[in-house]
Formats: structure tokens, sequence, C-alpha cells
């Protein structure tokens, strides 16, 4: 009888033993090299997009420079303090360059603007100026003002003509971010 039974039991041996390496050894193994090969695949497309952006932006640190270039003038454009001696310093450049003569300079007070930027409140502070010069000295005076590093806007113009010279007063926003004094 052990003679009858040792074929069925060594096939039901060999069978249990196949179904135990397939259950517990291959089938794990396999979701294993399946997830391995997944992640190789996304690790390649990374490395394809990085070697692009290399491609494309060249050197890195170039890149790095060039944005902390528009970092700088952007808070430039936007500063954090009033900073209206630099900016009113800025116009009597501007001013000595296109010819123009400043009579006076009055800066008003800080007033809140109801807009925020990255919960940080804007500030806005009038300058007036009293001017002197011919019509092209004067628009190209403003055009540099107003498209300069510094957020500016044109609130007011009052212009009179003269002997070839216009005089007249103009109102001027600047504008910071987050800071009161």
């Amino acid at each position: 009888m052990r003679q009858k039974m040792f074929p069925a039991v060594t096939i039901a041996v060999c069978l249990v033993v196949t179904i135990f390496f397939l259950l517990l050894i291959y089938s794990p193994l396999q979701s294993e090299i399946s997830s391995l090969q997944m992640e190789t695949r996304r690790l390649q497309a990374v490395e394809k997009n990085l070697n692009e952006f290399k491609r494309r932006h060249g050197e890195l640190e170039k890149f790095s420079a060039l944005t902390e270039k528009r970092l700088y003038e952007a808070q430039k454009f936007l500063p954090a303090t009033p900073a209206q001696d630099i900016f009113v310093a800025e116009i009597y450049r501007i001013a000595e360059k296109n010819n123009v003569l400043i009579n006076s300079v009055q800066i008003g007070e800080l007033e809140t603007v109801d807009e925020k930027v990255e919960d940080k409140k804007i500030f806005r502070q009038n300058i007036r100026l009293n001017i002197a010069a011919d019509y092209f000295s004067t628009l190209n005076f403003l055009r540099e003002i107003l498209n300069g590093s510094r957020l500016a806007t044109l609130e007011n113009i009052s212009l009179e003509s003269g002997e070839n010279i216009l005089n007249g007063e103009l109102e001027l926003s600047i504008f910071n971010l987050g800071a009161s004094s």
C-alpha cells in the first residue's frame, strides 16, 4: 500500500511545494520587481526632465544668478519700506537727464491700499512735483519714471503752457509692501 500511495503523495508534496513557492516567494518577488521597474521608469523620466532643464538653462549657477537678479528687481519694484528718499533721488537724476527743472517736491502721508499681497498690506504714498520743462522733456521724464524700477503711478497732472515751456504739477504715487515706516 505504501507503494501505491507513494506517487500520489509525491505529486501532492510537489503541488504543495509549488503552490507554496508561487504564493510565498514568486508572487511577492514579481510584485516587487514590477514596483522597482515602475520606480526605475519614474526616475528615468525625472532624470530626462533634469537633463532637459540643464540643456535649456545651461549652467545652473547662471540660472540661479538670473533668478536672484529677477527677485532683486521685483523687490525693488515693490520694496518692503517706503524708501521715498531713494525714489526722490531717482526723480532728480531722471529730471537732470531729461532737462526738467524741479521747483518743489512734497511727500504725502502713507495710506493703506485695500489690496494685499501674500497677507502683507500694500502702502501708497503720494509725491507732488512742481516742474518746468519743454513738452518732449516732460514726456520723456514721465515715461522714464513710470517705466522705472519702482512701481509708480501718475495720479494727477496739471500743466500750463508758457513760452516754449510747460509749468505744472505732477502727483505720483509710489507703493511699498508691508512696512509703514
